[in-house]
């Protein structure tokens, strides 16, 4: 019983981590590439600021995010090859809704990170 209520939880935290995904990545890779204000705003000496504050965000999303994976799809794959699709259909398909409800979709997405 025990094992199942770890197992619920590190799921959830997964679904969240999933969920958060698009707006984390899109936050740390703007801080790396040194284009946390934007891209027509030239940061000057603050670039290298905004470049490790991305590298440290980038190893505490890893943190965070890494321990839980690892165990719910360890877990899962110890049930079945097939069921190993269940998280990973999960992961994807959060990581979608997130992207459709907090930026509008694909295209806003791809403007707002990118600069597509």
């Amino acid at each position: 019983m025990k094992s199942k209520i770890i197992y619920c939880l590190n799921f959830l935290w997964t679904g969240f981590i999933a969920f958060s995904f698009p707006i984390c990545f899109g936050w740390i890779f703007l801080d790396i590439t040194g284009n946390s204000k934007g891209y027509s705003y030239d940061l000057g000496p603050e670039k290298d600021v905004s470049i490790m504050i991305g590298c440290i965000e980038l190893l505490i999303w890893f943190a965070l995010a890494l321990p839980s994976n690892i165990y719910v799809f360890r877990k899962t794959l110890g049930k079945g090859k097939a069921y190993l699709l269940i998280p990973i259909v999960l992961y994807i398909a959060l990581a979608v809704i997130c992207v459709m409800i907090t930026h509008g979709g694909w295209a806003s997405y791809e403007k707002e990170v990118f600069n597509v």
